[in-house]
């Protein structure tokens, strides 16, 4: 469909050269408009080569949180993915940071149960940590630093909650400042600007978990079941159907034996869970405001 689009579009500026049309300033500014839909035309083509086969689940918790399993599947070869989403809307809601601590028996038995003793009805697994425990890069927990603000290469990005609302980063773009609730440094970056970052991973394959925005307010906590490549992920995220909004930024958190998901839901439901396969050192979740 986008290529037979694209043909007519440029068989109409054909016809038009033919006809010679007498204002040039018009005929320039077509040309531009033509350009500029090339680019967004190819670029959906692109990342459209994944499709929304099925949204498994569709829960809402009553008081502005919603859960969905969405499976999609690229076109080329068949390969499903499967993935589970906690959207929020950052008005309404912020990021909490559970530190489950260093010692290698973790606070809480689950990371079900630490959202839980937290009153959290949601969230993820968080950032990196060292084989000792320690978080790689800064960690805020309501408003107290523990460890500092690191320059790791994968440490690309940074989430963080404070009085003004929600916000995704890059690294060199963070300006530490007083009054930050919840942070944690991560990375890889995932999109920016509403593209797939370029040299993402496309070989090693992991479940992951992530953090999206559209920066308009719109953001989604998600895990994958499914394992992928950072590079896949990234199409995903951008292929227009893993969300209800089009993703502009998107973050990588700790995937693999670390991935782990929480949706509390409404008080008669059970709560979703998925919990990671070996202890990790802290858990991002979302409050209300």
């Amino acid at each position: 469909m986008h290529l037979e689009l694209l043909m007519s579009l440029h068989r109409l500026a054909a016809r038009i050269d033919r006809h010679r049309a007498r204002d040039s300033g018009r005929r320039r500014r077509f040309r531009i408009l033509l350009a500029s839909l090339t680019l967004l035309l190819s670029a959906a083509a692109g990342a459209a080569d994944w499709r929304l086969a099925a949204i498994d689940a569709d829960v809402t918790d009553g008081a502005g949180l919603r859960f969905n399993q969405r499976t999609l599947v690229r076109v080329a070869d068949g390969r499903e993915v499967r993935v589970q989403l906690t959207f929020f809307p950052s008005p309404a809601y912020r990021l909490a940071v559970v530190d489950l601590g260093d010692d290698q028996r973790a606070r809480y038995p689950t990371i079900a149960a630490a959202f839980a003793a937290q009153s959290i009805p949601a969230g993820v697994n968080g950032g990196f940590f060292h084989p000792d425990l320690r978080p790689l890069g800064l960690m805020i927990v309501e408003g107290e630093r523990r460890n500092r603000f690191e320059s790791a290469r994968l440490l690309t990005g940074v989430i963080y909650s404070d009085a003004q609302g929600t916000h995704l980063v890059r690294r060199g773009r963070f300006e530490d400042h007083p009054g930050i609730i919840a942070l944690l440094q991560s990375g890889p970056f995932l999109v920016e600007g509403g593209r797939a970052v370029r040299g993402l991973a496309a070989t090693a394959t992991a479940r992951r978990s992530f953090v999206a925005t559209d920066w308009r307010g719109h953001w989604v906590l998600g895990t994958t079941l499914t394992a992928l490549s950072l590079a896949e992920l990234a199409e995903c995220l951008t292929a227009g159907v893993l969300t209800d909004w089009p993703v502009a930024r998107a973050l990588n958190l700790d995937g693999g034996s670390s991935t782990g998901f929480f949706f509390a839901g409404a008080p008669e439901q059970e709560p979703i869970r998925l919990e990671p396969r070996k202890r990790v050192r802290n858990l991002l979740g979302v409050l209300p405001r």
